[in-house]
């Protein structure tokens, strides 16, 4: 897949801003503003929470009901929802991913939406991979017997042997 998350993405664990009697104050993480019906892929990018080497296994967007996720995507250390907006006003979002150290990291980012309904209502786009949530045993054992068992002469997945295989040029 060539997408790739490119606008729209914060990064926590920036310097600190201040120190207040001994409170280390972190930047305010903020994505652009947006309007209700109004909706976008957003992002965050865990690169400088992450240990050395630790990769993302799992990740959750929390709009609280404000926003409706279309999908969520991650893309090496950048985890992305698609999320249209139902509700206006100075909102908060959870985002918290699982690394494989077993550890959790999460953090709150703020984005304002605007009570003036979007003059183009949002639309997702196709999801850009699998939501890495809903992979497991069943959905890829039903997956791989839905393939074909011969591979496609105008190229794609099939079954081969149980092990899936894409003949052709990859996407």
């Amino acid at each position: 897949m060539t997408w790739r998350p490119s606008a729209r993405i914060v990064r926590p664990g920036g310097c600190a801003t201040a120190n207040l009697r001994g409170m280390t104050l972190q930047p305010l993480l903020a994505w652009p503003d947006s309007n209700i019906n109004g909706g976008a892929d957003y992002s965050v990018d865990f690169s400088r929470l992450l240990a050395p080497g630790e990769t993302i296994k799992a990740l959750a967007f929390d709009t609280d009901g404000a926003g409706t996720q279309a999908w969520t995507s991650l893309t090496d250390t950048i985890c992305t929802a698609w999320i249209s907006w139902a509700q206006a006003g100075t909102l908060a979002v959870t985002v918290c991913v699982l690394g494989s150290s077993g550890a959790t990291y999460q953090v709150v980012v703020a984005i304002t939406v605007s009570a003036s309904p979007a003059l183009v209502p949002a639309s997702p786009p196709t999801a850009p991979g699998v939501d890495i949530n809903s992979v497991n045993d069943a959905t890829m054992s039903a997956w791989l017997a839905s393939l074909p068992t011969s591979a496609p002469t105008a190229g794609g997945w099939w079954n081969n042997a149980n092990i899936p295989t894409y003949a052709g040029t990859p996407p």
